[in-house]
């Protein structure tokens, strides 16, 4: 029994002895190991970027969509949750804009000093103006800055406009540096377009973070974004074979033109009603990079979705005089406004399983006309300086409506039977008459 009790105490004392030990063990090291060590390679790579940018006095500010989304964001409200897009990357964004980074030499000297890999892309400057002039101007837009296994993405904003900011795609990256789930990562795959925004300050875990006034809208934007840039290239083959018109009735139709899409856009805008460039305007943006002037009036594409009710009376006070209404808005809606001697168009589209529609009304017999078009998403591009939109996949859409001969100019246009996708729709009810077709 005396034996028993003894082996019994010596074990305690063993194992009180072996967790002293331990506590003790832990202690040392704790002191010994430096607490930068410790700390998640993203955390120190987050601490000391934003670190050098400060020294250097460049006031970038964190557009990385996960952590706007964790730091305000309710992803029902936003109508994209960005953490169910990819949430694997390690790879966090910031952005600035070209007007502060004039001289990226002494920021990058210090990344370098401070164990930074450093990778940079490179594109050249679109050519934003209208007359497609030659810039030939080589930025760097992209900047990428490594550590253990992480990497910052810094962006560069370019203010092209006022009231427009771009960004271009990440092409090819020198040296090369590994991005994991590149094809989903935003800010790298494609160009962006979007509207001009305030920065603000803001405290999150802790730490204070410069990020875009209103992180929602911006979130919008980043899903959205998309820029793509007309074929300057296939303007001037066009323009080779079919010279110019420079008449100065040509334009001087097309400054009234442009006059009339710039108002339409700032009353659309207001409204919060998205639109893109249809039919005619949308074909001379893809074939020419401008407006065709024997067309005589602008057309834009409006989801019916998109509708408001007040979209009319906003229009009459804004100067347009409302010319034809046809359809209803469950079926073949279609406006017609005037302004002086041009005629703006406005097609409102319907969504049926695998392609769209919008419709046309023949006054004489009441016939319906529906045209058909493949399922487009919708990009940004510049159009007479204006910032406005496309149908991503343009050509698909032209040629739904042009047909294969999209390239040759045509001047006789029966807007009934020339295009390849119209169908013929049914016939209003003769008592309806009075309702879905009206001539001011």
């Amino acid at each position: 029994m005396k034996l028993s009790h003894a082996f019994k105490l010596l074990l305690a004392f063993c194992i009180f002895s072996l967790i002293v030990q331990f506590v003790v063990i832990k202690k040392f090291w704790s002191e010994k190991v430096p607490v930068e060590d410790r700390t998640p390679a993203s955390k120190r790579a987050l601490v000391a970027f934003r670190s050098l940018c400060r020294k250097q006095h460049i006031p970038v500010f964190l557009v990385e969509p996960l952590m706007l989304q964790k730091m305000f964001i309710n992803s029902k409200k936003l109508g994209f949750n960005f953490t169910d897009f990819v949430t694997d990357k390690k790879l966090t964004t910031f952005a600035v804009f070209d007007t502060d980074l004039k001289d990226p030499i002494p920021l990058l000297r210090d990344f370098r000093d401070n164990g930074f890999g450093i990778s940079q892309s490179k594109a050249d400057v679109p050519q934003f103006s209208s007359s497609g002039a030659q810039f030939n101007r080589e930025i760097t837009s992209h900047y990428f800055f490594s550590y253990v296994d992480h990497v910052i993405h810094l962006v560069v904003f370019f203010k092209v406009q006022v009231d427009f900011l771009w960004h271009s795609a990440v092409k090819h990256i020198e040296p090369p540096i590994l991005l994991s789930n590149r094809k989903k990562l935003f800010f790298v795959n494609q160009a962006g377009a979007f509207n001009v925004f305030e920065i603000k300050d803001v405290i999150f875990e802790d730490e204070l973070y410069a990020i875009p006034e209103n992180p929602s809208k911006f979130l919008q934007q980043v899903v959205y974004s998309r820029f793509i840039e007309c074929n300057h290239e296939r303007a001037q083959q066009f323009y080779r074979m079919y010279p110019q018109d420079k008449s100065a009735e040509s334009q001087r139709f097309i400054r009234k033109a442009r006059q009339i899409l710039a108002r339409a856009k700032q009353l659309l805008d207001d409204l919060e009603i998205p639109f893109w460039l249809s039919s005619g305007t949308c074909l001379g943006w893809f074939r020419q990079c401008d407006i065709i002037t024997h067309s005589k009036d602008v057309d834009l594409g409006i989801q019916i979705s998109d509708y408001k009710e007040n979209l009319i009376p906003t229009f009459e006070t804004g100067g347009f005089y409302l010319k034809h209404l046809f359809g209803k808005v469950s079926d073949s809606y279609e406006l017609s406004f005037q302004a002086g001697d041009i005629k703006l168009d406005l097609f409102f589209f319907y969504e049926e399983n695998g392609y769209q529609w919008n419709g046309g009304t023949e006054v004489s017999s009441g016939k319906k006309y529906k045209y058909i078009f493949p399922k487009f998403l919708l990009c940004w591009t510049l159009f007479l300086d204006l910032k406005v939109r496309v149908p991503c996949d343009t050509e698909k859409y032209i040629l739904a409506n042009y047909g294969p001969n999209w390239f040759i100019p045509i001047k006789e246009w029966d807007w009934k039977a020339s295009p390849s996708n119209v169908r013929e729709n049914g016939v209003w009810p003769k008592e309806e008459w009075e309702s879905v077709i009206q001539v001011f």
